[in-house]
Parts: C-alpha cells; sequence; structure tokens
C-alpha cells in the first residue's frame, strides 16, 4: 500500500529539497515518509498510543515554519502520541482519489484499531473540513478543527464565493463534514461568529458530540492565535482527556488576545466604525502600553479630548 517517495529532488529548491530530506530523515526513522499520489505528502512517526492525524499545506509547512515540521508535530516530540500529517501538494481540499484510497486503505487493516486514542486535527475551511470528513475512517475519534467548511455543495454552500473552482472536486466520498462527524466521539470547532461565512459552516455541524467554541473578533483564521501562542499542545491534551470545552477554549486564548496586535487593533477599528469612540481610545490606550506599538499611541492621542475627536 505505501511505496516510498519518489519526488524528483532535481525539482526541487535547494530549501525544498533540504526540508524533503529532513522529513524523509524523520520518517525513515521513527515510521515512514511518503507521497500519496501527485498531490500529497504523509509523514507517520510511531511513539505512543494515542494518534494525531493532522491536515496541513506542504508549501506552508516548508517556508512559513521556523523548524519545517507540519501542524501538531510538537504534540509527538516528548514521545508521548504517534502521529500522521498528510501535507498537500496540489489538491489543497484533500479530495484525490489517491488519498481516499490511502485513507480506505488504513481503516481496512485495522490502522487505527491499533492505537488507544485517535485525535484529527485541521485549520482552516480546507483543512478543517479533511479532519472532520476523514474522521469518519476511525469511529470513536476526537477532532479539533477551525473554521471547516462543511461542504462546497453549491445546495448547501451557495453562500460561500471563496472556493467556486475547488466545487469541481468530487465530494462524493468523504465529503460531507457534518455527516462524517457522526462516528467521532467528540469533535470542538473554534470559530468567529462574527465571521458570517464561518458561522454559516460551522452552523451545519451539530449532534451532541460537537462542541462549538466561538471566538469573537479573531477573523476567519482563530487558530493564528492557537499557533502564535503556543496553545495547540493545551487544547490537544484537553481534548484527549475529554476536557476541551468552549469554556475551557475561551480561558487559554482569552489572554493571548489581550495581548495580540492584531485582535487589538481590529477591536479598536470595530470601535470607530460603531462611532464608539470613548471605547476606542480606552482600547487604544491600553494596547499602547500592552504591546508598545506607536500605531496605538498615535490613535490614543487623535482620540484624546484635545485631539480633536
Amino acid at each position: 500500500m505505501i511505496e516510498h517517495d519518489q519526488t524528483n529532488p532535481e525539482s526541487l529548491t535547494h530549501h525544498q529539497a533540504a526540508w524533503h530530506h529532513r522529513l524523509a530523515n524523520i520518517g525513515r526513522d521513527h515510521g515512514f515518509f511518503t507521497r500519496i499520489g501527485e498531490d500529497h505528502l504523509t509523514l507517520f512517526v510511531q511513539e505512543g498510543d494515542t494518534l494525531l492525524v493532522s491536515f496541513d499545506r506542504a508549501a506552508r509547512v516548508c517556508h512559513d515554519e521556523p523548524d519545517g515540521l507540519p501542524l501538531g508535530f510538537e504534540a509527538v516530540q516528548r514521545r508521548e502520541w504517534s502521529f500522521l500529517s498528510i501535507m498537500s501538494l496540489d489538491d489543497h481540499w484533500y479530495r484525490s482519489a489517491d488519498l481516499i484510497a490511502f485513507f480506505d486503505g488504513l481503516q481496512s487493516k485495522g490502522f487505527f484499531d491499533s492505537f488507544a486514542q485517535v485525535i484529527f486535527l485541521g485549520f482552516g475551511p480546507a483543512a478543517g473540513h479533511a479532519a472532520c470528513a476523514y474522521s469518519a475512517a476511525a469511529p470513536g475519534a476526537l477532532v479539533l478543527a477551525s473554521t471547516p467548511a462543511a461542504t462546497l455543495s453549491p445546495e448547501r454552500a451557495g453562500f460561500d464565493r471563496r472556493f467556486l473552482a475547488a466545487r469541481k472536486r468530487d465530494f462524493s466520498r468523504y465529503g460531507d463534514a457534518p455527516q462524517m462527524i457522526a462516528t467521532a466521539s467528540r469533535v470542538v470547532i473554534a470559530y468567529d461568529p462574527t465571521d458570517a461565512v464561518s458561522t454559516a459552516h460551522v452552523a451545519q455541524f451539530r449532534g451532541p458530540q460537537v462542541t462549538l467554541a466561538p471566538l469573537r473578533f479573531t477573523g476567519a483564521a482563530p487558530d493564528r492565535l492557537i499557533r502564535q501562542a503556543g496553545l495547540l499542545v493545551p487544547l490537544l491534551r484537553a481534548l484527549g482527556h475529554h476536557r476541551l470545552t468552549s469554556a475551557k477554549v475561551a480561558s487559554l486564548i482569552r489572554p493571548v488576545r489581550r495581548s495580540d496586535p492584531s485582535y487589538l487593533w481590529d477591536l479598536l477599528q470595530r470601535a470607530l466604525r460603531q462611532g464608539q469612540f470613548n471605547r476606542a481610545r480606552r482600547i487604544a490606550d491600553y494596547a499602547a502600553d500592552i504591546t508598545g506599538e506607536t500605531r496605538f499611541a498615535k490613535q490614543a492621542a487623535s482620540l484624546a479630548p484635545d485631539g480633536g475627536s
């Protein structure tokens, strides 16, 4: 079922080749590193009896991660969890027939049954969708997703005009994420309820196993705060112990939001658009003190009583 990766090194830049070589070494020493058809890479690390299945984009991992390791790898660095990363090359919606066959093969061979616990992880509309959808291959799995797309079916996602080209892909298998999570034991979904498109997708995920974690004013990518603050492992550990509630997510994110310049700037701009100038000045004063950024100090000065506002 699994063959060694046949990527042509001559087609890669020096940085890409070094990254690819590093993952290949990790796979050789601890599990495997392979290519699934034309569109995906997968890295497997065998360690503990909990398996984390992560979905990510290869280009993001290679160029944006300082250590060049895929989403969730930090959870296995203490050799407590096993890890299966699916990294997309061209198929950013994880819809290739080869990948579907890969998961079907893992399920039929009892791969997931060899672990005491399986957790699926995906951040963003596509990876979040994949984490929810492919969790059906491991009944009883746990899922942590951020702003997942429910489907790209025009009948149920006609409101979403962001991914029109991707609608041409085949979503007949592992394609209806809200339906696929029926066999999951717990699904936690983070999203911004003030983002209308994300909320419309998330509203389709229903069931007693679903926990929605609204994070207001975090935008279309609330996972940014999770990544930057190093909160992924605490969230995963709480999920693994069945203690990840919406209140728990909010409590972990709250101190991060209060010191994040992007969040505070967005909050400030919202207050200004709503004509809440006193509130805007308080936010600007607070943000100037906590972040030290001059843009907040300038905004606070412009809103001061003698600043003309």
